[in-house]
């Protein structure tokens, strides 16, 4: 199961304003506040930490419809790569990697391990559109983006929503491969399991 969140690091929403010392108490841990206030980079931090927490919720939410999002509960360790994990309230953990630029951050999370091999991840730029189009808009590009990927004409792919879940029509059928996106600000990204045929070999052992 796939879960992602992109956020736009420069939206308004992103930057940093008053209310942040009482959105850190509400959404991080302890520890993940005290990592945010030694960061030589508090913003970029917070908002890797955000992303990380609300992939995994999604993988959470599809393997357990049940799951409460309670942000401070889901922690998030990862190393200098960003990649790691988000251990969940009971004591499991989901898998999860980061991109990110100047720009953005996208986080992608996952319910196996050494998932990223088996991906189709992308981001791409939204153009300017009032907000009642933004999903329409997001769900378009990644449709342009997968099209690409997977070396099949666009019209042949669709992304459609089971309840709030995205999934994947290709050639008129669910193409049967876990598709998770989401878009803030300027931005959208996806990631999907990829078919085998254009699964890319995992690096050898050293």
């Amino acid at each position: 199961m796939l879960g992602n969140d992109v956020v736009d690091l420069r939206d308004p929403e992103t930057c940093a304003v008053p209310r942040h010392p009482r959105f850190d108490r509400r959404v991080f841990s302890a520890e993940e506040r005290r990592r945010i206030a030694r960061s030589g980079a508090p913003e970029r931090l917070r908002w890797i930490l955000w992303a990380a927490k609300e992939a995994a919720y999604k993988v959470a939410r599809k393997l357990d419809p049940r799951t409460v999002f309670s942000p401070s509960r889901f922690v998030v360790r990862v190393d200098e790569t960003l990649r790691g994990e988000v251990g969940l309230p009971g004591g499991a953990s989901i898998p999860v990697l980061i991109r990110e630029d100047s720009e953005c951050v996208h986080a992608i999370a996952c319910d196996s391990p050494d998932f990223e091999q088996a991906l189709l991840i992308g981001i791409g730029a939204l153009p300017a559109a009032q907000p009642a189009e933004e999903s329409r808009l997001a769900r378009e590009l990644v449709a342009r983006e997968l099209a690409r990927e997977l070396g099949r004409p666009l019209s042949e792919l669709a992304i459609e929503k089971c309840g709030r879940i995205p999934f994947l029509r290709l050639a008129g059928a669910d193409a049967q491969l876990d598709l998770t996106l989401s878009h803030h600000g300027r931005f959208a990204g996806f990631a999907c399991e990829a078919p085998q045929s254009v699964r890319l070999p995992k690096e050898p052992s050293p």
